[in-house]
């Protein structure tokens, strides 16, 4: 205190500004005391310590950085808002020239929501030592008593304990929660909240003496895939943290924006199952995390992008985009520091970039998962000779189903071969039903439960659709040879809508008639703004509700020459709207195109030109079917069936050997126990994948 009794030290601040950015800023310890760790940071520190004290309980945060004289205390910590980056050193350090990680000058105040008191001990160089102390209390008396902003004067306290030359000490001793169980949690917490610890980085931060280092981040090991975006060997040496992992892909330094102008470093995995993402401590690990200039800014990406379906159960990550904080441009943190401006332009390139790797990696995950999974399953010679005699669509779903039991823990060869022999069971059963999408909605922890599911099929069910099948092959035969190409496309025309089964064997019937109404109505906005030549271009859309899926059907005219681009750009704003719809109405279901045509695309004619179309169009589960291929492809699907109808005779040897192997009896749909053994509804289960 000085001699005439004034208090050295001032702070100005405004009730509103103390409730909403201070007390309420943050709900947790380790957001609060990242912000100190970025503090020491941006002061130079080497190394900073946290103190998790038990008696009496209180926390104590040290860093060895340039401290603070009497100057910098008031006018850039006790001055709430401070513009560092405004300052004569821009966004840069004193001493080490870091790139700092503070901009809006109020991260101090979050000190206030984990402890009613503040202490703070600094010195810059041993000899002018400052101390005082903030009380919430005392600071909401001081601005209630000057009509709601006001100065607060912090109490200064004894200097005797700063026996460092520089640095700083804050202490929290009126804490608001129990530190019990704090320090494992806090050590994972803060480890995943920065980029830049380590020897590497010149920073080293400490939680009861021991070192916090990438390790303990406790997700490295359970990753199976992970790619890179780093230039070597930062790539090599961020791959070789994943000990576990099948597969490290470099993928180089991402390049974001229409001109490439934007870098984006980082890492992107996925898990060997979605179960090892459910932290004990209720973090959320399936995100990826934003960091820029090597702190947490945005907590989980994946919120922005609506990635949906099981791939995204298993996606973690972690991207460094230093383009969205330059000194020269917007600040577009919000005031936590933990989300982001979502309308800024270097915002939006970031998503852009982070929609399409995620697009590529669900194909290499998907195209990984399901080659190991039939590469273990196929080392038993019985389930080899099942999976060799299946068509190449059935095999495709069959390398998924192994995939989904490879992520399975099994403790020996016994309980692996009764899994495999439940997983062909089902996939034939349903193969008979024509309902394999059922597997695929299913998670791998789902299908240990499989034979019991679907062992309770009724031989009368399958013998009625076996009847159905006979009589659509005979249908399209008779049509194959009475239509000319004109009548086959007036056919298709008239009854295409109401028979989708000629898309796809398992479309039976099209469901929920009000939604496609609903549906209807907007497509009908759309279809006015339309072009006269996109609006003659075509018959018809339509919307339809399949079992599992929703699915428009476009129909071209048969004289129409379009190509990929084209026809994506017309089928889009529909998906778009019914994708819409569909989030507005809490649906996360799978959106299908059809496009029916009568020429082929332009872009077909060019070298691989029906493989790029197959991608293009496949970006957005959309594919192309020309008119003379529908009965076709009808036909061979339902020969397929019956083909497959009289094969379970030899499944059932198969099985029986696998049963006989793992030591238990295992019955076929053609042979179920009697009615009551499982629930008529268990053939259809309404459990969708794992979250």
């Amino acid at each position: 205190m000085s001699e005439d009794g004034t208090r050295p030290y001032a702070m100005t601040i405004s009730l509103n500004v103390l409730n909403h950015l201070g007390i309420n800023l943050y709900s947790n310890v380790s957001a609060v005391l990242s912000e100190v760790v970025a503090n020491a940071y941006d002061a130079d520190a080497e190394v900073v310590k946290i103190d998790l004290q038990r008696t009496p309980p209180r926390i104590v945060v040290e860093d060895d950085g340039s401290g603070m004289d009497l100057e910098g205390i008031n006018e850039r910590f006790l001055t709430v808002g401070y513009r560092r980056r405004d300052s004569e050193l821009k966004g840069y350090s004193e001493k080490r020239k870091r790139p700092v990680m503070g901009r809006k000058g109020i991260g101090k105040l979050s000190l206030f929501s984990i402890s009613n008191v503040v202490e703070v001990y600094t010195t810059t160089d041993g000899v002018e030592k400052h101390a005082f102390r903030m009380d919430i209390e005392g600071i909401r008396a001081a601005i209630e008593g000057e009509g709601g902003v006001g100065t607060y004067e912090p109490e200064p306290i004894s200097t005797d304990s700063i026996d460092f030359d520089h640095g700083t000490r804050i202490v929290l001793p009126a804490l608001k929660k129990s530190m019990t169980n704090l320090e494992t949690g806090l050590r994972k917490r803060l480890a995943r909240r920065f980029s830049i610890l380590g020897a590497e980085h010149g920073f080293q931060l400490e939680i009861g003496g021991r070192e916090v280092t990438v390790a303990d981040r406790d997700y490295f090991h359970k990753l199976q895939y992970a790619w890179a975006y780093e230039d070597e060997p930062a790539a090599g040496a961020l791959l070789d943290q994943c000990t576990n992992a099948d597969e490290k892909i470099v993928s180089g330094v991402g390049r974001a924006g229409d001109q490439n102008e934007f870098q984006v470093t980082g890492w992107i995995g996925t898990a060997f199952t979605s179960s090892s993402l459910k932290d004990e401590h209720n973090d959320k690990l399936n995100s990826i995390t934003l960091m820029v200039r090597g702190k947490l800014a945005h907590e989980d990406l994946l919120e922005e992008l609506n990635e949906g379906g099981v791939f995204r159960s298993y996606l973690i990550g972690e991207v460094s985009a230093n383009f969205l904080d330059l000194d020269d441009e917007a600040d577009i943190a919000t005031s936590s520091r933990q989300k982001i401006i979502e309308e800024d332009p270097r915002y939006l390139a970031l998503l852009a970039w982070l929609r399409k790797e995620i697009t590529r990696i669900g194909t290499a995950w998907s195209r990984l998962r399901d080659q190991k999974g039939t590469t273990s399953a196929r080392t038993n010679p019985l389930i080899d000779q099942w999976f060799t005699r299946l068509g190449p669509d059935h095999r495709k779903r069959a390398q998924r189903l192994f995939g989904k039991i490879n992520q399975l823990t099994v403790d020996g060869e016994r309980e692996r071969n009764e899994l495999f022999a439940h997983a062909v069971l089902a996939f034939e059963t349903l193969r008979y039903r024509e309902n394999l999408d059922a597997l695929e909605d299913m998670s791998g922890e789902q299908v240990t439960g499989i034979a019991a599911i679907f062992n309770d099929i009724e031989n009368l069910e399958a013998a009625q659709y076996h009847r159905i099948v006979v009589q659509r092959l005979t249908v399209i035969e008779k049509l194959k040879k009475l239509m000319d190409e004109n009548a086959l496309e007036k056919f298709i025309q008239d009854h295409l809508f109401q028979n989708l089964w000629l898309l796809d064997p398992s479309w039976e019937r099209a469901t929920d008639r009000a939604k496609e109404k609903r549906i209807g109505t907007t497509f009908a906005e759309i279809d006015e703004k339309l072009t006269d030549e996109e609006r003659n271009s075509r018959f018809d859309i339509k919307y339809k509700r399949m079992s599992g899926s929703h699915v428009i059907v476009e129909l071209k005219r048969p004289e129409v020459v379009t190509n990929s681009t084209e026809l994506l750009g017309q089928i889009r704003k529909y998906i778009n709207a019914l994708r819409k719809f569909l989030r507005d109405t809490g649906v996360d279901e799978p959106v299908e195109t059809v496009c029916v045509v009568g020429k082929d695309l332009r872009d077909w004619a060019d070298p691989d030109g029906r493989e790029e179309s197959r991608q293009i169009l496949g970006a957005v589960n959309a594919r192309v079917v020309k008119y003379e291929e529908l009965l076709d492809n009808a036909q061979n699907a339902y020969r397929e069936f019956l083909d497959g109808a009289e094969e379970l005779s030899q499944l059932r040897a198969i099985l029986d050997s696998l049963a006989e192997e793992s030591g238990q009896e295992v019955g076929l749909a053609s042979e179920a126990p009697a009615s009551g053994s499982a629930t008529p509804d268990a053939a259809t289960p309404d459990a969708g994948p794992e979250h």
